[in-house]
């Protein structure tokens, strides 16, 4: 289900950041955007932060032992924030996987801004607007 960005807003729980296996591609672009960012030549952020997509078809950023995304903090925010990639600054109002509602509490429902639409929407159709 693709969101609009008015009807969702981001708990910061890190969970779709920590998805065991998570692929975040990033492109040329992306790539100088977060090497400057980091202060980091593009040469020594490829070697460094990145390594080659399981489909071999470009670059992805690496991963902790855990499967959390290594620019995550303990505080559940992404240090790349203001450089952050497309993938993830678009999640969920582009694209979400099939266990999204699973993983994203916000999307699951569970008293978020979600279910509060979803709930004025069930009132409305039973009050027959």
């Amino acid at each position: 289900m693709l969101m609009k960005q008015e009807m969702t807003q981001c708990r910061r729980c890190g969970a779709y950041c920590r998805i065991k296996d998570g692929i975040v591609h990033v492109s040329d672009a992306e790539i100088s955007r977060i090497a400057a960012y980091l202060g980091m030549d593009e040469a020594e952020f490829i070697a460094h932060e990145t390594e080659l997509a399981p489909d071999r078809k470009g670059l992805v950023l690496k991963s902790r032992a855990d499967g959390a995304c290594v620019y995550l903090d303990e505080k559940n925010l992404c240090r790349l924030n203001p450089v952050k990639p497309d993938k993830c600054r678009s999640f969920p109002f582009e694209w979400t996987n099939p266990d999204s509602n699973a993983i994203c509490p916000e999307l699951a429902g569970d008293g978020g801004s979600l279910d509060r639409i979803n709930r004025i929407d069930r009132i409305k159709k039973f009050a027959g607007e």
